[in-house]
């Protein structure tokens, strides 16, 4: 049996097998604390709310429009994000040694656990950059739309649309190649700036100016007042959780970055538990409120029994 610090898990370590003596005779046993199966279940509850998110929308072709699409995207990227946390939870996160959090034991087999380490933790940061980024495409696809009605259709081309899509998984996926191998011309302290600043920053600024823009913009015409307020509503609520399940996290890695703090193992998943919260509530915010979507799910659920 092994031990190995984890990899991409947090930005609170290296990548390098941690250093342990030969004393070290735990065995493999599978365990996870209450707060491990309170994000498990948290998880599992994303999967399903994302994942029904996208076939709601994927098989309901009023709902194929470029803000449905682009809410796609999001679920898309959140239902990935989450089920990989998930693997990460049951496959390594079960084997923590919790007197010393930062390292776990290597109980599955070799194939499994490179295949972690490699495919799956590109997908794992993959993932959740691409649903952020995604979220500030959101705010810009609205603000067009709701803002510049006559113009909308010659600036978001469905084709533009695909294309910014596929280039934010693009980016996504070569800034998580860049998280996990080490490269000489980059320190990895450049890559969490980085990270932050298209993982946290872009999408906290895009939502904050273009939701305001376009509900000035609403205030100004002759659009009902009842439907601004809600609007208004809606988006102090997006830009409160985003800013409060994201902040704490980023404040964290930062800290640990440059040796300032180095959080508990009860801090650091408390806070790794509001940034997951985050992309596993996303589906009530940008789906399940429209009446639309709810209308699509209720006849997902019709058919599902009709062919019982």
């Amino acid at each position: 049996m092994e031990v190995f610090e984890p990899i991409n898990v947090s930005d609170f370590g290296n990548s390098s097998p941690a250093n342990h003596d030969g004393n070290t005779t735990s065995l493999c046993t599978w365990y996870l604390p209450p707060f491990e199966w309170l994000k498990l279940v948290t998880l599992f509850a994303g999967v399903a709310g994302n994942g029904l998110t996208v076939v709601a929308i994927a098989t309901d072709r009023k709902l194929h429009t470029k803000t449905y699409a682009t809410i796609a995207a999001i679920a898309v990227a959140d239902c990935v994000y989450c089920t990989v946390a998930v693997l990460w939870s049951t496959l390594l996160f079960a084997y923590l040694d919790y007197s010393n959090y930062r390292q776990y034991r290597k109980c599955i087999n070799d194939f499994l656990f490179l295949l972690l380490n490699t495919v799956v933790s590109v997908l794992f940061s993959a993932s959740y950059l691409a649903s952020s980024l995604s979220i500030s495409l959101l705010s810009i696809v609205r603000f067009v739309i709701l803002s510049l009605p006559l113009k909308a259709n010659t600036i978001l081309r469905k084709s533009s649309l695909v294309f910014i899509i596929i280039l934010i998984w693009f980016l996504s996926i070569a800034l998580a190649v860049c998280k996990i191998i080490p490269f000489t011309f980059i320190s990895r302290k450049n890559i969490n700036l980085v990270d932050l600043f298209f993982t946290f920053i872009i999408p906290l600024l895009t939502i904050i100016i273009f939701h305001g823009i376009k509900i000035f913009t609403l205030r100004q015409s002759e659009y009902r007042k009842t439907e601004v307020k809600k609007m208004e509503r809606l988006v102090v609520a997006i830009i409160l959780l985003f800013f409060v399940c994201n902040l704490p996290w980023q404040v964290l890695r930062l800290l640990a970055q440059y040796k300032v703090f180095v959080p508990g193992y009860l801090l650091q998943t408390t806070m790794g538990y509001l940034l997951q919260f985050n992309n596993c509530v996303n589906p009530v915010f940008y789906a399940f409120l429209s009446p639309r979507i709810r209308h699509s799910i209720c006849i997902l659920f019709c058919r599902f029994r009709a062919n019982e």
